[in-house]
């Protein structure tokens, strides 16, 4: 949720009301227009920043700016970004590019290519189409990329693995194509591939005030822009859903109050 302070229970600071913040609310109670949440889970909203930019940052910023951290990109390795028009998925393009990384990413469909070679990653791919991944491994010259995030899981994301040069981190986080990526983890060992799931991202999540932080400050000082494709009002929060459900959104869909 992201909104204003409207009042202060016993023993929290009165000076939080009034301030515009965002919070996980527990129980996933957040489908409302005002709910009690936790003052210390509260992260200020920057001056100046859109509260709709704000909200766009709750979860995907979170776990976003973690495997962010998790990966250490370094100038001039390649990394490929899976299901990259994602709402996680474009942020992470653009802290990958920010960092020096060389960017492959990949999507489906012109308008969500589209959006990832908007966001300056340096290689595109449709990874419906056969052989998406040999040619992901051509654009590195033949190493194969130093870093793989993979947002789709699946048989996307086992492609990725077996194209990943030889000491890759490889984090499997997203499951949008059919679970997640079922890597083995002998072959990995053998190639000095390191994994990373999304048992790992839970546990750098407990540091959730300071990377929310962190992306709310790089989205307010411009170096991070999530992507905010539909926006719908609060009672019509099942057609929200649906167009989740059906892919037809390019990043965050947002409820309105």
């Amino acid at each position: 949720m992201a909104g204003t302070v409207l009042s202060a229970g016993p023993g929290v600071d009165s000076a939080l009301i009034g301030r515009r913040v965002i919070t996980r609310t527990d129980r996933y109670g957040g489908y409302a227009e005002r709910a009690v949440a936790d003052a210390s889970r509260l992260v200020a909203v920057p001056d100046g920043m859109d509260l709709r930019e704000a909200a766009a940052l709750i979860h995907d910023g979170l776990t976003g700016m973690a495997l962010f951290e998790a990966a250490g990109i370094q100038p001039g390795e390649w990394v490929l970004i899976t299901a990259a028009a994602g709402g996680m998925g474009v942020l992470l393009v653009q802290l990958a590019h920010a960092a020096g990384g060389r960017v492959i990413g990949t999507a489906r469909g012109k308008r969500k290519l589209d959006l990832v070679d908007e966001l300056r990653a340096e290689v595109v791919l449709d990874h419906t189409e056969p052989g998406w991944a040999q040619r992901a491994r051509e654009a590195t010259g033949g190493k194969g990329p130093d870093v793989v995030l993979d947002g789709a899981g699946g048989e996307v994301g086992l492609a990725a693995s077996e194209v990943a040069a030889p000491g890759c981190r490889f984090s499997a986080h997203g499951a949008a194509a059919g679970g997640f990526a079922q890597v083995d983890p002998d072959e990995a060992a053998r190639r000095g591939i390191t994994l990373r799931g999304i048992g790992d991202i839970h546990a750098a999540l407990a540091d959730e005030r300071r990377l929310t932080g962190r992306a709310l400050a790089e989205a307010a000082a411009g170096r991070l822009r999530p992507v905010i494709g539909r926006t719908f009002p609060l009672e019509r929060a099942a057609d929200a859903h649906a167009a989740i459900e059906a892919r037809e959104v390019l990043g965050k869909t947002l409820l309105l109050v």
